[in-house]
């Protein structure tokens, strides 16, 4: 009787504990001017793992909202939705990925393309929660594919972007800092507020 007790105290501590979350909350500079924010979030519990990044900028007269949301069971990415609405026409996007079997459905902007034998262990989302040490690539959640990530030193890693551009991540005690985004409208820099 008294094992029967301890066997139903651990799986109810089990099934009761907290999941564990966590938010980061960043800055987002253009020409030295805020101009936006993202607020990154992370939730796991047990094998499970969700992220969520929203991102709210206006530049002058354009203004940008996007929701980025990844969710992981077992460290395999099984669903990412991205979406970014900018009130224009003919400029919102979205993209969907959807893991079945052995193989990623992945839906752009009404285009479906297929990516095969893979399993997909790491987000660009994932880089606003931990260093990628020992990361040579990394999928975008935006552009539903692979995106190759250098570790440049020091804590910073160059993510390569379609048409030559890159975002340089930076690092402290393997927390995300900064990020310096190469983007059409110019240099914008992320800073973490908190």
């Amino acid at each position: 009787m008294n094992s029967l007790f301890r066997v139903l105290l651990c799986i109810l501590a089990v099934v009761s504990s907290p999941a564990m979350a966590q938010t980061n909350t960043y800055e987002v500079r253009v020409a030295n001017r805020a101009v936006g924010t993202i607020e990154a979030r992370q939730k796991v519990n047990g094998h499970e793992k969700m992220i969520s990044i929203q991102t709210h900028i206006q530049v002058m007269l354009s203004k940008v909202n996007s929701v980025i949301t990844t969710e992981y069971s077992h460290n395999v990415l099984t669903h990412a939705k991205s979406s970014r609405i900018t009130g224009k026409n003919g400029e919102d996007k979205m993209t969907t990925t959807h893991k079945e079997g052995n193989t990623y459905t992945i839906v752009m902007n009404g285009e479906r393309s297929v990516l095969g034998n893979t399993e997909i262990q790491h987000c660009v989302g994932d880089l606003y929660f931990s260093e990628p040490k020992h990361v040579t690539r990394t999928f975008s959640e935006t552009l539903g594919k692979f995106l190759p990530l250098k570790a440049l030193g020091g804590g910073e890693y160059e993510l390569q972007l379609p048409e030559g551009k890159k975002n340089i991540y930076k690092y402290d005690n393997g927390t995300l800092v900064q990020v310096e985004v190469d983007h059409t409208f110019g240099k914008a820099i992320i800073v973490k507020s908190s």
